[in-house]
């Protein structure tokens, strides 16, 4: 498939192919390039885009680098198929929904329950709150063009919100939910990464099955007035997110 487009959709600048890579992804998002689907060659974009070889070649490299496309030696490029693979750092707190865009997918939540609850012990000693205190807990998953990709459970103190509570302006982004409607700004997390088996009902929210590897990151967040605001779980299918942590010698 040839897009054709006019040579002043760019702007000649040093991130030309940024723009171009910005391009090709929105294609891929929209399903004008499906998945599978074999690309325009680099000498095909460089006409139709009017730019130049090497700068297609860096924008293909991008998409590339976050799993969107794959390069077949000899055969061409193609869309990548089936599952949307995830991939990024963690140094940087952010939330999931921003996380999956970034990798220039569709992103969209879907709330499975939610519930106002007198908090449980385990709960209320990560929290700090008493155990006649109330909870709103949550469970969304979340869901990258169409693909199940993470299931998330978001437990938030009662009385840090402001009424009426409405969960579904909650869930789609917990972080952006949270500043916009009670004016809760989430600024730092403690952050612990394991390895976790599922039980067959959460694993079949999550479309795979119960070996499926799948990584559990735990989360303690904190407010700019440096309160406990927020306590997550969220769950990841290995073959769906990678991450990685860039560490520095002390």
């Amino acid at each position: 498939m040839v897009i054709l487009m006019k040579d002043e959709m760019f702007k000649k600048s040093a991130n030309l192919s940024e723009q171009i890579s910005q391009y090709i992804k929105e294609k891929i998002v929209q399903n004008i390039y499906r998945p599978g689907e074999k690309l325009p060659s680099e000498a095909e974009f460089s006409r139709t885009l009017g730019v130049s070889r090497n700068s297609v070649r860096e924008a293909l490299g991008l998409l590339e680098s976050v799993g969107l496309i794959v390069k077949r030696q000899g055969v061409g490029t193609f869309v990548t198929a089936n599952k949307p693979l995830i991939k990024g750092g963690i140094e940087h707190l952010t939330g999931i929904k921003q996380f999956i865009a970034d990798n220039g997918y569709n992103s969209r939540s879907k709330l499975l329950y939610y519930r106002r609850e007198r908090v449980s012990l385990e709960i209320a000693e990560k929290l700090g709150l008493k155990t006649n205190n109330e909870i709103l807990a949550m469970e969304s998953l979340k869901i990258a063009n169409d693909y199940p990709v993470t299931l998330c459970i978001d437990i938030i103190p009662y009385n840090l919100l402001n009424e009426p509570v409405k969960p579904e302006l909650l869930h789609d982004s917990v972080f952006e939910g949270l500043k916009l409607y009670h004016g809760i700004d989430i600024r730092s997390a403690e952050c612990e990464i394991l390895s976790a088996i599922v039980d067959p009902l959460l694993a079949e929210k999550m479309s795979i099955t119960p070996d499926n590897p799948v990584l559990l990151l735990k989360q303690i967040h904190y407010d700019s007035l440096n309160r406990k605001v927020l306590y997550s779980k969220s769950y990841f299918p290995s073959d769906r997110f990678t991450f990685k942590l860039v560490r520095y010698q002390l």
